[in-house]
């Protein structure tokens, strides 16, 4: 056995999956489950990986050091569900069959249990496992009475021990507890979020961004050498701002909820030379992009999103700014005559610290990080196949 590490451990597990399968024709069934394996995955993000696929649930983990921040392990748990009920919703829309299988995928869902704890791999035979008490309480706690005693059906559960660990106590403060009582295990306290308001709430959010017909200046782009959250972390935390961008002293954040940011948060960034600049959010996709508006005279905004995608050695950055806008169409021409003049210099401050960003990134890289695998969808879609058709050792497919 590898030595041992603390870290998460993040379960998904399909509601319903068993009636699902034995009332249902097997091959639609399983082009169904194949497609929504797919969409969690596709949304597993790093430093979460692939442990395994069980059956009508997948095990994944995120060492603890390797994690940025709390932040993006509550991300990653809200976007394996979204990923899952926007595949579903899509399937149910989409489908004009009338067999069983199709009839009643409304019947699904999914339910998350988070635990942090330690573990170490372990070599069975050819497999690599994950072992410890840890990882066989979260098996344990798949089975438990949160329905029953909450009426919640699509949740996520926290034990304590994973609330503490990701520290943002505001989150966490208003859900309702649930203790389940497992055999040879302290008594286990879950903090029960549900998914379905979160899911309602994300699907009618509209999607903002800086508009690429209208240009203040050319898009400023680099590839960074950091998995996608912590290049995430790096471009959205308060704290981080001023090791990279250039001219600012330190950010403060504000109209926050639960902790965490909504659609109209603020951020006040401090400059050296004594101004500040406000940033109103305006969309907040955590690990695909961030959209704001900055404050100018006259009443005035410029609108900025900030893209990222994994790329097989890193996160590639894209940042868009476009002209300003003002509710008065003689002082919106002002502005952008304004604008004009120094969009030059905010263009090469933006490549300057962009490529302070790209050295900071590498000199604070994990020591034991894992390479980024181009090879990553390729070893889902084999770990997918394998649980579905019944191919080799299916229950200890990994990625």
């Amino acid at each position: 056995m590898d030595r041992a590490t603390n870290g998460y451990l993040l379960i998904a597990d399909i509601t319903g999956y068993t009636g699902y399968m034995q009332a249902s024709e097997l091959d639609h069934a399983r082009g169904i489950l194949e497609g929504l394996f797919a969409a969690m995955l596709e949304r597993l993000r790093s430093p979460f990986v692939l442990s395994n696929v069980q059956g009508d649930a997948i095990l994944t983990h995120a060492r603890a050091g390797l994690v940025s921040d709390g932040h993006s392990v509550i991300d990653t748990v809200e976007a394996v569900y979204f990923g899952f009920a926007r595949a579903l919703e899509g399937m149910i829309r989409n489908t004009t069959c009338p067999c069983k299988a199709c009839r009643n995928m409304g019947n699904l869902d999914l339910k998350l249990v988070v635990h942090f704890g330690v573990y170490a791999d372990q070599m069975i035979g050819s497999r690599i496992e994950l072992a410890g008490p840890d990882v066989i309480l979260i098996h344990r706690l798949m089975k438990n009475a949160v329905t029953e005693a909450t009426g919640v059906r699509a949740y996520a559960a926290f034990t304590e021990a994973a609330a503490n660990a990701i520290g943002v106590p505001e989150f966490f403060a208003p859900m309702p507890r649930h203790t389940e009582n497992i055999e040879h295990f302290d008594p286990v306290t879950l903090c029960v979020l549900d998914m379905q308001p979160l899911w309602q709430a994300h699907r009618a959010q509209e999607k903002v961004v800086a508009d690429e017909n209208d240009l203040c200046f050319p898009d400023v782009e680099i590839e960074i050498p950091a998995p996608l959250d912590r290049a995430w972390y790096y471009i959205t935390n308060p704290g981080k701002r001023a090791d990279w961008y250039v001219n600012v002293l330190g950010l403060t954040r504000s109209q926050t909820k639960d902790g965490r940011v909504q659609i109209g948060s603020v951020d006040h960034c401090a400059h050296g030379d004594g101004k500040t600049t406000v940033f109103t959010f305006l969309d907040w996709q955590p690990h695909e992009h961030v959209t704001f508006d900055i404050l100018l005279p006259f009443k005035g905004t410029l609108r900025e999103t900030i893209f990222v995608n994994s790329t097989p050695t890193g996160t590639h950055l894209l940042v868009r700014t476009a002209k300003p806008v003002t509710p008065n169409p003689l002082t919106q021409i002002l502005l952008r005559a304004m604008t004009a003049k120094v969009a030059k210099q905010a263009r090469a401050d933006w490549e300057v610290s962009l490529q302070r960003l790209k050295g900071l990134a590498a000199a604070e890289a994990p020591a034991d990080a894992p390479p980024v695998s181009a090879s990553r969808d390729e070893a889902i879609n084999q770990a997918i196949a394998a649980r579905l058709t019944g191919e080799g050792d299916a229950d200890q497919v990994q990625a």
